[in-house]
């Protein structure tokens, strides 16, 4: 039988959700109250949650906040920045031993990792070391120049709750086991991967979930590095699978867009086309510092991030590593040996916030497959642990905040004080500035710096924001604030700390001009048949709905038509800049880089953007993930002119003949030996591509083949005035 998320579904609705998905659960055990800020929103003051009793009996803050491993136990240089880790894979990456449909790694590497690959001989022919993409000799891999790690997906527990062992998926901190299988321990928050600008990373992953699980089948995955600027093969679209058992090199070349990027002209040569975008210095503006990396496999994205496949990649680059030596910024994270710092105090401290729903055992996080609107949970957790306490000196600490949760968005302030903002989600701002508060939508990052020199001993992170369905949040309440994090103020003041303060100079910034942008244009995101879609289409991974010219801009402009639904936008890629927020001159913090335009109920985003270095398919999508899953997402392929995408709409992922410009065919660039078609027999979830099964009548959704657009490449426009109306309330 094939198996598809909307077979899954009726499966549900046939044997009740306890069945398929492992119930929908009660959050307490008997005799827990509502006290916590539960049933999905701020339902109690402050001061009751501090009194209050946690789930399953816990105390709030009683527990101790955790930062995330370092994976593979990799370590950093204080003098350029770079990290060691000790490993080097086996086989080689990049050889025939790990290319498309080998023992060793089934899913093969990304095409741009050979040298000799136009894009990738273009960029280390720029004569400065610092414009290359291998500008480091220090690591292993070829000319010694790159940094291995591996990572596995795996079952496994984590205690939200201490003494409670919570099933989890999690990512690994992976070892050779035998000739080519890796393994390792699952955790939540995921190994924080640490990088280096201009020093690649190959990262081999292998999918350990097997047929365990309340799918009852191998879920697929795909692991996407949010804010990153990679190929495609590395990127995490939706169907460039792990297969179960399988391992992928995901190739991170840790580089940014180049600022001279122009398109080539129509009939240049392959050389020629990567020499157009690989050419002089980098756009400073466009190297990412803080990002985070997550499980993003078609249809079950929502259930797999829920169950714990979330975590962090932080990265340096010269600028950053500048502003750390001279003590402006605090040392990089885990690396408080660098000189002048405390040898035992890390005070770059990423924090994922997640919502959490567990069953009347704490043991199970159930996933309700039929709830579109969005999974909200009613316990609070930071870096997993429910409401914990973290002790920090008297002085100043990085804080970069992740929203991680699938569907809730949080709005930010102390209970003394404020913030003092580096930057938004990926990138720096050009000075930093002062919040008071802020609002986090789903995959958003704030960077910030927290002064606790003359703080309070105590000081509670709390969440302003009322929500009580995934709809999206009904407002902020002020009387009525959920504290997520005590931290314990210690000791004397610090009396050699670093100088950052409102009106530091970060990173330069340079703004996308008008006159370089070719093409505007509009994307309408709308409910339709108790699903999500843009343009009044679904989501076809085979499909391209813009094909935008390599190395170009456009504006962009998307509307929120959905009635009172939230949608936080995700583009991959590359950054965007917003020019128009909700027909306004953007808010300060949106007002340069940023890889997430949050679309209000009928709020509009407008902004620039441009497509540089790497030909795709690339997806963008709502990330309210319960809404990506139901086929809120498209799909662009930055071409060379005169070009067409890799999709058609029909051509299956694993074709050998079709070629691009650079002579990759798309089983190179997807690393899929098979068709979906051949995984009857292994039970896996994949996508069908008649468009889907029937529409479920009584329950309103389903994807019917005709609502996919045929054929391939469309160059979307506002909907006719023949369009239904999709304002759902």
């Amino acid at each position: 039988m094939k198996i598809t998320r909307r077979s899954l579904i009726r499966g549900t609705v046939a044997t009740g959700l306890a069945g398929a998905v492992g119930g929908t659960g009660e959050l307490h055990a008997r005799g827990r109250d509502k006290r916590r800020g539960g049933s999905g929103g701020n339902n109690g003051t402050t001061a009751a949650a501090k009194r209050g009793s946690g789930p399953f009996g816990y105390t709030p803050f009683t527990a101790t906040f955790e930062l995330p491993a370092v994976l593979n136990d990799a370590v950093v240089d204080p003098s350029d920045g770079t990290v060691q880790n000790g490993l080097n894979l086996s086989p080689s990456a990049g050889t025939a031993e790990a290319s498309v449909g080998s023992e060793a790694v089934y899913h093969g590497f990304a095409p741009e990792y050979q040298r000799d690959h136009p894009v990738h001989a273009a960029a280390n022919a720029n004569t400065p070391a610092n414009e290359k993409w291998d500008r480091f000799g220090n690591g292993v891999g070829i000319g010694g120049s790159e940094l291995h790690y591996q990572l596995s997906v795996e079952h496994g527990t984590h205690q939200f709750i201490p003494g409670i062992d919570t099933r989890i998926f999690g990512y690994a901190s992976a070892s050779l086991d035998g000739q080519y299988n890796l393994s390792g321990h699952g955790t939540f928050p995921a190994p924080t991967i640490l990088a280096r600008q201009g020093q690649p990373i190959m990262m081999r992953v292998q999918n350990n979930l097997g047929k365990i699980g309340e799918l009852g089948t191998a879920p697929e995955c795909s692991v996407h590095l949010h804010g990153d600027h990679t190929p495609a093969h590395s990127d995490g679209y939706p169907d460039f699978y792990i297969l179960p058992g399988r391992r992928r090199d995901y190739y991170y070349p840790n580089i940014g867009p180049r600022h001279s990027a122009e398109p080539a002209a129509l009939g240049a040569s392959p050389e020629e086309i990567a020499r157009a975008g690989n050419t002089g210095p980098y756009s400073p503006s466009d190297l990412p510092t803080t990002m985070w990396y997550h499980e993003h496999g078609m249809d079950i994205t929502g259930y797999l991030v829920s169950r714990g496949l979330a975590g962090f990649y932080l990265i340096q680059d010269d600028l950053e590593l500048d502003l750390i030596q001279r003590r402006v910024l605090p040392a990089f994270y885990n690396t408080p040996t660098m000189p002048g710092f405390a040898d035992d105090t890390v005070t770059d401290i990423p924090l994922a916030l997640m919502d959490q729903t567990f069953d009347s055992t704490g043991t199970e996080l159930p996933y309700n497959f039929l709830d579109h609107n969005g999974r909200l949970g009613d316990v609070f957790t930071i870096n997993g642990t429910v409401q914990p306490k973290f002790e920090v000196e008297r002085r100043k600490y990085r804080l970069r905040f992740l929203n991680a949760s699938n569907a809730r968005i949080y709005h930010l302030r102390l209970s003394n004080g404020g913030f003092i903002q580096l930057g938004q989600d990926s990138w720096e701002f050009p000075q930093a500035i002062a919040t008071r508060e802020f609002t986090l939508a789903m995959a958003q990052r704030v960077d910030t710096i927290v002064d606790f020199s003359d703080a309070p001993d105590e000081v509670y992170l709390e969440n302003l924001m009322v929500q009580k369905d995934g709809r999206g949040p009904k407002g902020i309440s002020r009387r009525n604030r959920t504290p997520l994090m005590k931290f314990v103020v210690k000791g004397p003041r610090h009396n050699n700390d670093v100088s950052v303060d409102v009106g530091t100079p970060l990173r330069p910034f340079e703004r996308i001009q008008e006159s370089e942008v070719r093409a505007t244009r509009y994307f309408k995101f709308v409910r339709r048949n108790g699903a999500w879609q843009i343009n009044n289409h679904f989501f076809s991974p085979r499909t391209t709905n813009a094909t935008p010219v390599l190395n170009s801009a456009e504006r962009w402009i998307f509307e929120n038509s959905s009635g009172g639904w939230w949608h936080p936008v995700h583009i991959h890629l590359e950054a965007h800049e917003i020019v128009k927020y909700n027909g306004k001159r953007p808010p300060p913090q949106y007002r340069y880089n940023v890889d997430v335009s949050v679309l209000e109920p009928n709020g509009t985003s407008e902004f620039l953007m441009k497509f540089r270095t790497f030909t795709g398919p690339f997806v963008f999508h709502c990330h309210n993930l319960e809404h990506e899953d139901i086929r809120m997402m498209n799909v662009f392929d930055p071409r060379p002119e005169g070009h067409e995408s890799l999709n058609n709409g029909t051509r299956p992922h694993n074709d050998d003949t079709f070629q691009d410009a650079y002579g990759s065919t798309y089983r190179d660039h997807s690393g899929m030996l098979e068709n979906e078609e051949d995984w009857d027999q292994d039970g896996g979830l994949f996508f069908d591509t008649e468009g889907d099964v029937e529409v479920l009548a009584d329950r309103e959704v389903g994807f019917p083949a005709n609502d996919f657009v045929p054929g391939g490449q469309i160059e979307p426009g506002p909907p006719g005035p023949d369009a239904p109306d999709n304002h759902e309330d």
